[in-house]
């Protein structure tokens, strides 16, 4: 026995080893095909890559031949070309923007980009580059710094009889290129990357290029100027720390190198994969002869030892429910059932033996309980009778605490049955009643309600009685003290009578109307609000209202008015506004208030030109409207909803659009004006501050003929010494003619007026830069000053005159609570102060210069 066991065993150890060398023979040959299939793949990836780059920028090079062949015509205008490129760019999201420089240094771009002074476009790298290679060109990529992402600009030169003509160019997001190579993978194993002439990596899966620029010598130092020197090829590196195949080639009219990279490991195998391989098919043989093993051991030896060792485990004695354990698969199923058999009947006899035991013990034990059943029933008996005395304690109570909540409640409570008469009637207050509440009593519905609350009254009566449930109506009545409201509910009492329970719902009426009327109105105005608006339109918005024009409305300058005279004035404007546009508009149409300074007009079966003409009709009616000081202007835009299948949304953003476009024209006008009536308005208010300001006017004219300052420069250093107070305005006027020095409070509201200077002045595009040195005059050479703290050379130049001539007029001029100081006493404040309340060669320049020399 044991001779077979160990032959059977060598076998099977041959023929596992023979099973796992053949095996691992498989595994090498396979591995070289599917190694050579890999390098195929990564050429084929490589070039495919190429390919759709090549094609991107060839397609995005005619787009720029396309426009360059526009420019070539001799007919058209700027708006015609600017209408053009925004159409190349609308059916092209990846052009950013398209534009043409002539040798004139005029820019027509799709972006409405209007050229800072003194930009010369001829000097840029797009047009200089065009014009030196006569052909088109393609710039080196760079980062957008408003998206922060890469951008190439694609431009060629224009010529007509060999003479050139300018420069159109076009820049193009590297996004999609960047996907492409980011989205190319070699066998869901390999990736490809991008590069740039400097190395600089443009596209790789791993890096976010925009936003950490790598180059690839930080990957794999000196492969760029490998892949520079070879141009095309394959061949083995390490990339990132990874060793691997790398196959590349150059992009067409382009100085960047496309690559495929594919690690060692994943391209040609692991030699330890090898060894793994060998060592798992010599494990899975070994569990296969172990398990061949196990098998003969559990059917022939173990069945024999455990059937021996189930008989021992019989006994009587201490476990009758043992039984062997019976499987059908072993070999000596007949004999264990034939012992279980025996056991089974062995078992049945005892059992039989102890049931009948069984049955005499629950005899007693049922004989035992009917009398425990009775002397409970006894005892449950006395309970209840305690309980129905208890009950009726608690009933009275009940009665006596409802009675307390009627009085309590301030509603009337009816009993009426199902023929609509009253029967009973309770209540706090009977002063709600109309009639006395005898007279209420045993009479009906009818006798005593109109027809139509009599009617409502009793069909809610027969509901209640029928479905059993709650239900409640209102109704309205004449009373002596006018129209009151009631709310009545109603509720079962039994087969043929109910409760009724009214109560006076006056007040919640009132209330519900009122927030009805604010829910859909503007408070300021009276007019509708955004909510009815959006509902209204959705319902006008129908075939048998077309045409329906849309007209946006915006009150020119709130912002200023706000900020110069208060939110008071700026209310007081968008008030006049709602009155002329409805004093303008027909009874019929919609006028709404949908934001701060925007209004909005729906006009239903208005064709354009009759809008027009409405539109001019308020026009001519804000001509003359004023608001305190404030003349009104309004922009308004407009658009027509002329078929069904347009988009109403589409309609709204049409208006809004064409009414920023007058805006950009009214609205910097509106604003000038604004500005030259805060100024009329300061000096109307108090002449001490106009002659202040004439006089500051005039020293920082002086002061800058003394500094060499040009004339331009001149006159805008006299308007900024004019109009440095203009944020008093909005400073309280007891403030500005207090005869005495100023608290903590009022100094702190003065020192407001800088920063309200600045916020007036700097909505006039003109006078932004005014605006800078107006908010700066106050600051202090040591940086103790106020609003920014600024210091020494930081304070602009014309804000340290202003703080020079203002501080000469302050202390040279008379107050109420003291004269005026002496140009000795002056000089001595300056020289006292140089260096840290004023610059100190600007002080020396005027005590020198322009005191001594003109205000001696």
């Amino acid at each position: 026995m044991n001779t077979i066991r160990r032959k059977f065993y060598i076998l099977g150890i041959f023929l596992t080893i023979t099973v796992a060398i053949g095996v691992l023979i498989q595994y090498i040959y396979l591995n070289k095909v599917i190694t050579q299939d890999k390098k195929l793949n990564t050429i084929q990836s490589r070039e495919n890559l190429g390919n759709q780059i090549n094609y991107n920028i060839k397609y995005y090079s005619q787009t720029v031949m396309a426009v360059a062949d526009f420019i070539a015509m001799s007919q058209w205008t700027e708006e015609e070309a600017i209408e053009y490129f925004r159409r190349l760019i609308k059916g092209n999201p990846i052009i950013r923007s398209i534009y043409y420089g002539d040798i004139n240094n005029k820019l027509i771009n799709s972006d409405d980009w209007n050229p800072p002074h003194g930009y010369d476009l001829t000097t840029r790298e797009w047009y200089v580059k065009a014009e030196a290679e006569e052909d088109l060109i393609i710039s080196d990529v760079y980062i957008d710094e408003l998206e922060d992402i890469f951008i190439i600009t694609i431009s060629k030169p224009i010529y007509e009889n060999n003479k050139l003509l300018g420069v159109v160019a076009a820049d193009i997001t590297m996004e999609e290129i960047i996907k492409m190579v980011d989205n190319m993978n070699i066998k869901e194993v390999g990736y490809s990357f991008l590069i740039d002439s400097k190395g600089t990596i443009l596209a790789h899966p791993k890096y976010e290029s925009h936003q950490n620029l790598r180059n690839i010598d930080s990957i794999s130092y000196g492969i760029h100027e490998e892949l520079r020197a070879t141009i095309v090829g394959e061949r083995e590196l390490i990339l990132d720390e990874v060793r691997g195949y790398l196959s590349y080639q150059p992009i067409e009219k382009t100085d960047w190198i496309i690559g495929s990279f594919i690690s060692r490991d994943e391209f040609r195998g692991n030699s330890n994969d090898v060894w793994r391989m060998f060592f798992i098919t010599l494990a899975i043989s070994m569990v296969i002869f172990g398990s061949f093993a196990y098998l003969q051991r559990r059917h022939f030896l173990i069945p024999i030892y455990r059937l021996e060792q189930d008989i021992k485990q019989i006994n009587i004695e201490k476990d009758m429910s043992y039984r062997i354990s019976i499987k059908r698969e072993d070999p000596f199923f007949d004999l264990r059932r034939t012992i279980n058999f025996i056991l089974n009947k062995t078992q049945e006899f005892f059992e039989q033996h102890e049931q009948d035991k069984k049955e005499l013990i629950l005899q007693h034990e049922e004989l035992e309980a009917s009398y425990n059943q009775l002397s409970a029933m006894d005892q449950e008996l006395s309970q209840q009778y305690t309980k129905v005395i208890r009950s009726e304690e608690k009933l009275k109570k009940a009665l006596d605490r409802n009675n307390a909540m009627i009085d309590a409640l301030p509603d009337l409570l009816f009993v009426i049955n199902n023929e609509g008469k009253f029967i009973d009637l309770q209540g706090s207050d009977e002063t709600q009643l109309y009639i006395e509440k005898e007279k209420f009593l045993g009479k009906k519905l009818e006798d005593l309600f109109p027809l139509e609350i009599t009617k409502q009254t009793e069909k809610t009566i027969q509901n209640v009685l029928k479905y059993g449930r709650l239900e409640s109506f209102e109704y309205q009545l004449e009373m002596p003290v006018g129209i009151q409201y009631y709310e009545g509910r109603i509720a079962k009492c039994n087969e043929s009578e109910v409760m009724v329970i009214v109560r006076n719902i006056t007040e919640r009426k009132d209330l519900e109307n009122k927030l009805s009327y604010l829910s859909y109105h503007d408070q300021l105005t009276g007019l509708y609000n955004r909510r009815y608006f959006e509902e209204e339109l959705n319902r006008l918005n129908e075939e048998k209202n077309l045409p329906l024009t849309i007209v946006m409305a915006d009150v020119n300058g709130l912002k200023l008015i706000n900020d110069s005279f208060g939110h008071k004035a700026g209310d007081e404007l968008l008030i006049s506004a709602a009155h002329v546009i409805k004093r303008g508009c027909r009874i019929n149409d919609l006028i709404a208030r949908i934001g701060g300074d925007e209004f909005i007009i729906v006009l239903p079966k208005t064709a354009k030109r009759e809008a027009e003409d409405m539109i001019e009709k308020i026009k001519k009616l804000s001509i003359g409207e004023k608001s305190s000081p404030i003349e009104l202007s309004i922009s308004f835009g407009w658009a027509t909803k002329l078929h069904g299948d347009v988009d109403i949304s589409e309609i709204l953003k049409e208006a809004e659009n064409d009414m920023y476009s007058h805006k950009l024209f009214e609205g910097p006008s509106m604003r000038s004006k604004t500005v030259e009536t805060i100024i009329k308005t300061l000096y109307e208010k108090n002449k001490r501050e106009e002659h202040h300001s004439r006089r500051v006017s005039k020293i920082c004219k002086d002061m800058g003929l003394v500094l060499g300052m040009k004339e331009d420069e001149i006159k805008e250093l006299e308007s900024a010494g004019l109009l440095h107070d203009i944020g008093k305005i909005a400073i309280n006027e007891a403030i500005l003619d207090k005869p005495g020095s100023l608290n903590a409070d009022e100094w702190k509201e003065m020192k407001k007026h800088p920063e309200i200077g600045y916020r007036i002045l700097s909505t006039v595009y003109e006078m932004s830069t005014i605006a800078e040195y107006i908010l700066a005059h106050h600051e202090r050479y040591d940086g103790q000053g106020y609003p920014k703290g600024l210091k020494g050379e930081a304070i602009p130049l014309i804000s340290r005159i202003i703080t020079i001539a203002d501080s000469y007029d302050a202390m040279a001029s008379d107050r109420p609570y003291r004269k005026g100081l002496s140009n000795e006493e002056i000089i001595k404040e300056f020289n006292k102060h140089a260096g840290t309340q004023f610059d100190p060669y600007l002080s020396q320049i005027f005590i020198e210069k322009v005191l001594k020399d003109q205000y001696q």
